[in-house]
């Protein structure tokens, strides 16, 4: 298992500037959408802007909407049989926002929001 814990900020270029400095890292991936920073310890951290929210899992998730609405976090676990997990996590109560579909990073996932305001995203590579 792999995990990656996932960031959403308000101004990405800064964000990324302070997690370089701050683990004296390059990020593995850095594009207008994300930028990831391979951790010491194997798990990634992610950080996508505030604006891919919508683009991810629809008008809902509205920057407009109150801050306080929207998730900060998101947990994205890469492992085997994630749609198991994603499952196992709607009968404890998360609500899917976004069911198992191939994403056009090489992964397919399916995100759901428990009830802290946390996403779950569960996702495997494509074979």
């Amino acid at each position: 298992m792999k995990t990656y814990f996932i960031i959403y900020v308000d101004d990405l270029d800064k964000s990324k500037i302070f997690y370089e400095l701050l683990f004296n890292l390059k990020p593995l991936i850095d594009e207008p959408g994300m930028a990831e920073f391979k951790l010491p310890d194997g798990s990634t951290l992610g950080i996508m802007p505030n604006t891919s929210l919508e683009k991810l899992f629809g008008s809902d998730f509205k920057i407009e909407k109150n801050r306080k609405s929207l998730p900060q976090t998101e947990l994205y676990f890469l492992l085997e049989d994630a749609m198991q997990f994603h499952n196992k996590a709607i009968q404890l109560g998360a609500t899917e926002i976004r069911s198992f579909s191939e994403m056009d990073w090489g992964h397919k996932a399916a995100y759901s929001i428990n009830h802290d305001g946390h996403i779950l995203a569960f996702a495997e590579i494509i074979k």
